[in-house]
């Protein structure tokens, strides 16, 4: 049976809980909403408990001694938590679409799919809306269904397999996986899609149109996005690898994230562009030193 086990972690954003949780209760395939309180400044918590009493679906859940421990923390709580073998996620600011999990409980009725992409979409404050996600079915593109070649098609074209909200995985993706690195606070969703695909195929699940909306706000997490944050996201991600294992591809794909988040900041487009280029195709050449000497030289940096 298809009974999914939704995990909102809740941070400081008491007048966004409600919606998100509404939305999630009125997808049929929900068996439980988990609400991971966050040590919030605001009423956040007082928001939880109400939704808790009212819905029998709803349970709080809260770190020892309320701590504020960060949203992988809380995820990976949520994942301890859960008591259904599917799981979802969502962030409280953010809704399911009424198709949330249509075309995943279709997918899921074959025992090899562990996972599942869907379509998602942001909102911007004034209202406009952006796709996100992949959409193309990788698998059929491909037309092949081997793990390593789809994986290396992920890495070299840098595709971003889903929102947060739009991806669905049996919960024992995560004992093959890992869970969200707690080193990370921000990126940390990608880091962990990119060890899932590693080591299992996501399947397309909708495609047509988005299964969940992601609000754009000023408190959005994702502003707080840097170079620094790339750098790190890299290094986090070589290390739950192993620089002794890293593909070919996935070495490309750090070349390429790297002259990225070296020539984001750089405002003029003409400059920014020529020193990617330069970056990515220097990188390129002599990327098996360049990521052993990143790697060993941010170590400290980044090991915590």
């Amino acid at each position: 049976m298809f009974e999914v086990s939704v995990i909102i972690p809740v941070f400081n954003v008491a007048h966004f809980i409600e919606e998100a949780v509404q939305s999630a209760l009125v997808q049929s395939e929900v068996g439980e909403i988990i609400l991971i309180e966050d040590g919030s400044k605001d009423n956040s918590l007082e928001v939880c408990k109400k939704l808790s009493l009212e819905f029998e679906k709803v349970r709080l859940v809260t770190h020892p001694q309320g701590r504020n421990l960060g949203v992988c923390h809380s995820r990976n709580l949520g994942i301890r938590s859960a008591q259904y073998d599917f799981i979802a996620f969502l962030d409280a600011d953010d809704w399911y679409l009424p198709n949330r999990f249509s075309k995943d409980s279709a997918m899921f009725k074959n025992p090899d799919v562990m996972a599942v992409y869907s379509l998602s979409a942001i909102r911007f404050p004034e209202g406009r809306e952006e796709l996100f996600g992949c959409n193309d079915n990788l698998i059929e593109m491909l037309g092949t269904n081997d793990l390593r070649e789809v994986y290396c098609h992920i890495m070299r074209n840098d595709v971003i397999l889903g929102h947060t909200n739009a991806n669905t995985f049996r919960k024992e993706v995560f004992e093959k996986a890992g869970v969200f690195d707690t080193r990370l606070r921000l990126h940390e969703d990608t880091e962990l899609w990119n060890r899932v695909s590693r080591k299992v195929l996501f399947h397309a699940g909708e495609l047509d149109q988005p299964v969940s909306i992601a609000r754009r706000h000023e408190s959005n997490t994702i502003s707080l996005r840097s170079r620094e944050s790339q750098l790190r996201f890299l290094w986090v991600w070589v290390d739950n690898i192993g620089i002794k294992n890293l593909y070919p591809c996935e070495k490309e794909n750090f070349a390429y994230l790297y002259s990225r988040a070296i020539s984001n900041p750089i405002k003029s487009d003409f400059f920014r562009k020529v020193i990617f280029h330069i970056s990515f195709r220097f990188f390129g050449i002599f990327k098996d030193r360049f990521i052993r000497h990143f790697y060993q030289s941010s170590k400290i940096s980044y090991s915590e």
